[in-house]
């Protein structure tokens, strides 16, 4: 009887540690699956970083270029500038020369 007893108990360990390795391996497929989808994700966002870190790279050249174009532009109206004001001065000392001209001469006529 004790025999019966003792296979009886080792056949209800066999089938529960049957039933354990089952679900086990059916999670060990779930997990594989998700470790999967896990590492697609995370090489699809390696990608996208290498795409933006290329798109840094050209926003920061295209700025670098805006910028020495301003730059010389810059220096181009203010050496505009620095014209406009000294022909201004010259039509100033002009205007004042002939209008000292035309006084003393109008003074005259009068």
């Amino acid at each position: 009887m004790t025999y019966y007893l003792v296979n009886a108990v080792f056949l209800v360990a066999l089938v529960v540690t049957s039933v354990s390795v089952i679900l086990m391996r059916r999670e060990l497929k779930r997990l594989r699956t998700h470790h999967q989808v896990y590492a697609s994700a995370l090489d699809e966002t390696g990608d996208a970083l290498i795409k933006v870190g290329s798109l840094i790279r050209d926003l920061n050249l295209q700025g670098l270029n805006t910028v020495h174009q301003l730059i010389g532009q810059i220096e181009t109206a203010r050496s505009v500038l620095a014209e406009l004001q000294q022909a201004q001065k010259g039509l100033a000392s002009e205007d004042t020369l002939s209008t000292t001209k035309i006084r003393p001469d109008h003074r005259k006529a009068g």
